[in-house]
């Protein structure tokens, strides 16, 4: 199943690395919230929402975030 994350940022046309260099956030990391192997923080949330686009909502919900892998 993909991410709201991931999805968002491929309509939105950007590769990781663009997100990477607009939030400062680093690709593995990207990657990895992405997947589901780690949670963002609040901060990092607002982040990739701004650099995609959307609102925070869209992109993480409390069922998405309760879903991480061990």
């Amino acid at each position: 199943m993909i991410s709201p994350l991931r999805k968002k940022r491929i309509l939105s046309e950007q590769s990781i690395y663009e997100v990477g260099k607009k939030t400062g956030i680093d690709t593995a990391r990207i990657s990895l919230i992405e997947r589901g192997y780690k949670l963002p923080r609040e901060d990092e949330k607002k982040k990739f929402a701004e650099a995609i686009g959307c609102s925070v909502d869209e992109i993480f919900t409390s069922e998405i975030d309760g879903n991480l892998r061990d």
